[in-house]
């Protein structure tokens, strides 16, 4: 690790450093608003710039809190795909 340039290290576990990571959960890249200028997808998570493509995971989830973020995740699935199964009935897909 010095080798690559690293100026400190720690061994996990090694007490009193840090510990290995339980995982880590990516999620907001994806924000969600009306106006496409400040957001990447509409409320549905259809993205405003490309048709009938829409985001259905983490990346619309804004921040994590403090436990694991999948049924938050489920949710926000299961609300897209309800969305797309409305207007595909509908034929409201532009």
């Amino acid at each position: 690790m010095k080798a690559a340039g690293a100026h400190t290290t720690w061994k996990v576990g090694s007490g009193g450093g840090p510990t290995a990571s339980g995982g880590q959960h990516q999620s907001g890249t994806c924000r969600m608003g009306d106006d496409p200028e400040t957001s990447v997808v509409n409320k549905y998570g259809q993205f405003h710039e490309i048709d009938n493509l829409f985001a259905a995971d983490g990346s619309l989830h804004v921040t994590n809190g403090g436990f694991n973020p999948a049924l938050t995740i489920m949710a926000l699935g299961y609300w897209v795909s309800d969305y797309i199964k409305k207007e595909w009935r509908g034929t409201g897909f532009r």
